[in-house]
Formats: C-alpha cells, sequence, structure tokens
C-alpha cells in the first residue's frame, strides 16, 4: 500500500535526515529493515515507501511525518526533548560550537 507524497520533498528530507542522524544508507537499511537498495531508491525519487516503511523511517529518523512530507519546517517530533529541539532551531555554525564544548566536556 502506498501513500500520496510529494516525491521531491520527500526525498530530500529522507537524505537530509539520515545525515543529520549521521547514518548510512546501509545503517538505515539495518535499523529498519528496509532493503539498502529500497533506501537508495527512496532518497533518488524513483521509489516511494509503503505507508508501513514510512512509519519505520520516521520512528528510526526520530522525524515527524509532517517534516519529512515537507509540510513543515521543523524536524522535531513529541519524542525529542527540549534541547535537541532548541538546537535544531541555530544557526549550522552554532550548532558545531556547541557540539565542540559538548565534546569537551565528555573528555574530563
Amino acid at each position: 500500500m502506498t501513500f500520496e507524497l510529494n516525491s521531491n520533498n520527500f526525498k530530500i528530507r529522507l537524505k537530509e535526515a539520515r545525515k543529520i542522524r549521521k547514518l548510512t544508507q546501509q545503517e538505515l537499511a539495518e535499523k529498519t529493515g528496509i532493503p539498502v537498495t529500497s533506501i537508495a531508491h527512496f532518497e533518488a525519487g524513483s521509489r516511494k515507501p509503503s505507508l508501513e516503511n514510512f512509519y519505520k523511517l520516521i520512528v528510526i529518523l526520530n522525524v515527524s511525518a509532517d517534516y519529512i512530507l515537507g509540510r513543515c519546517e521543523k524536524m522535531s517530533t513529541t519524542g525529542i526533548d527540549p534541547i535537541t529541539n532548541a538546537l535544531q532551531d541555530l544557526p549550522e555554525l552554532e550548532r558545531k560550537m556547541i557540539e565542540k564544548f559538548i565534546i569537551s566536556l565528555q573528555k574530563e
């Protein structure tokens, strides 16, 4: 069973979410149980996921369905903690600075 979605938004947001979570296509495939070839097709826009696979993707990537469908700009879901939510709103440069700070704290 497939559902209607804007393939261009979906493929861009899927790849973006995967990269933000620092997952390769292979790792995402392993975590979702979806074949890596299907992940590649979804990101290329040549295939659409079934509703079941769509659900697996948003759960593993921890993104809202509205975000991955292009209906909203925030990647957040209700399961994300407030700190992660706040970080998503910051510019890339500031997120990198905070990441370096956190890494320095972990080394102590």
